[in-house]
């Protein structure tokens, strides 16, 4: 946790674990050969006890003869999605990481401890988490904060510092029942430990090894995701399903969870339940569907590919316009051109086949012609077909997400479909040996 010359922001609230977290490592400090910087934060929702805790850590530190660094949150207001807690812990994190920038330190020591890892497993298991959840509080996150009691019980710390005589302060906030870590520390902990006197340890035994079995599983699920992923952009990736649907039920629950870490930059409000949902969306035989899942992550199963991404994605609206004549028209809604011009039968011969273009015999277009994209019952003949097809089936066939569809353009003559943008032509339409003009388009 802590290497020789350090410089260590230790985190005091005040309350008998930071207390006696900083009281050991001063004791070791000459050992170690480390320095040690006090870091205090008033969230600032206790207005009395606030003020007398910061008080008491600011003698403590000056009883030590060691550097106070201490804020206080301006007013901490509750964020649509995140409760009051999860904004205060994120705004005293922002603080420690302040600290550790400001002093040039090297590690954050938090005073967590095994009741703490045991009731964190417990809270994770009662909202549905997997292994990950299991493996509760690592002893080292980021290879900067530490938790160097993590394997010492509550019940140790205290009479430890009763040995020592050292005073500390008591959090009321901890025990109100309304907050669910405080209920499983106060009511469901004691009645556990009837039936298991040792639970503590057990959880605590347990989250270690969880977090061991985790740690090779993340790693094997680092190599499955770059196995399986295609497209990946800042808020979306996109996972081939073909050689996703070989990998074990496991390391697929692995490689979603990093799927979404990629994208979202956290799991925050993410369950078993809903990597099973996408794991069920993943395997249905339908060709396409879609999952909302918290914090506006969209999972859509589009043909072969499962599709991550983050933010809702706007609708393309439906347009129309006439095109009057040959040279370029720009359509803003799908921000694509399409470019009309005639050429010869000679220039002709001189085009190889492209998806984005399209040769049709001009006179037998009617001008105008109409630009637009697809409406529900759309039918042509497409080419190579002498019968008529649903436009639908046709996307269907090429395997162009519904989303998609919108944006696919459609050139018009009269009331017939002469180009499917990008997919094919009407057979009506194709040059044939008695063509004498030639209108090339190309859509980009």
């Amino acid at each position: 946790m802590i290497n020789s010359r350090d410089t260590v922001v230790v985190a005091v609230s005040g309350g008998a674990d930071s207390v006696c977290l900083l009281k050991v490592l001063f004791q070791v400090r000459g050992y170690l050969k480390i320095d040690l910087i006090v870091a205090h934060f008033d969230h600032g929702l206790r207005p009395q006890e606030d003020e007398i805790e910061t008080e008491f850590v600011a003698n403590l530190a000056g009883s030590l003869n060691l550097t106070l660094a201490s804020d206080k949150a301006n007013r901490i207001t509750k964020v649509h999605g995140t409760s009051i807690e999860e904004k205060a812990r994120e705004m005293r994190y922002q603080f420690l990481e302040r600290v550790l920038d400001e002093y040039h330190a090297q590690k954050v020591a938090t005073g967590h401890n095994m009741n703490d890892q045991a009731e964190t497993v417990l809270m994770h298991l009662l909202r549905g988490a997997g292994p990950t959840g299991l493996s509760g509080i690592p002893p080292i996150r980021q290879e900067r904060f530490i938790r160097p009691l993590i394997n010492i019980t509550s019940d140790e710390i205290r009479s430890y510092l009763k040995q020592k005589d050292m005073p500390f302060m008591m959090d009321s906030s901890n025990l109100e029942k309304r907050y669910l870590r405080n209920r499983i520390r106060l009511e469901l902990i004691p009645f556990l430990l009837n039936y298991q006197p040792r639970l503590i340890q057990h959880l605590g035994e347990l989250a270690s090894l969880c977090r061991q079995e985790n740690q090779f599983m993340e790693e094997e699920a680092k190599r499955g995701l770059q196995m399986v992923a295609l497209d990946s952009s800042e808020h979306s990736l996109d996972l081939s399903l073909p050689p996703f649907k070989d990998l074990s039920p496991p390391l697929q629950y692995r490689i979603i969870r990093q799927a979404i870490r990629r994208i979202k930059g956290n799991l925050r409000r993410i369950d078993a339940g809903h990597i099973k949902t996408i794991i069920d969306l993943a395997n249905t035989m339908r060709p396409q569907g879609k999952t909302d899942l918290p914090e506006n992550l969209i999972v859509k199963k589009i043909y072969e590919r499962l599709s991550f991404s983050l933010g809702t994605q706007s609708e393309t609206v439906d347009f129309s316009y006439d095109i009057k004549d040959s040279g370029g028209f720009h359509v803003p809604e799908i921000n694509q051109t399409l470019s009309l011009e005639e050429i010869s039968r000679k220039d002709f011969l001189l085009y190889s086949a492209s998806l984005d273009e399209a040769f049709l015999d001009l006179d037998m277009l009617q001008w105008p012609l109409r630009l637009r994209n697809f409406r529900p019952g759309d039918r042509f003949m497409p080419l190579g077909l002498d019968g008529f097809k649903k436009v639908k089936d046709v996307f269907i066939d090429n395997k162009v997400p519904s989303e998609q569809r919108k944006k696919i353009a459609i050139l018009q003559s009269g009331n017939n479909i002469v180009w499917l943008c990008g997919i094919r032509i009407d057979n009506r339409y194709r040059i044939k040996e008695k063509t004498k003009r030639i209108l090339r388009c190309k859509i980009e």
